[in-house]
């Protein structure tokens, strides 16, 4: 398990694959400096 981010921490590049079957890279992807990333899990 990875280390957890803490305040002033930049977020690590990572690579998401999104609904439509296209992908976004963040941090460089990002529309603005700030970003709020929701993860949903899906069927329980």
């Amino acid at each position: 398990m990875g280390e957890k981010l803490q305040q002033g921490d930049r977020l690590p590049k990572m690579t998401l694959q999104m609904l439509d079957g296209g992908s976004i890279t963040l941090p460089d992807d990002a529309p603005t400096r700030y970003t709020a990333l929701l993860f949903y899990r899906g069927h329980w």
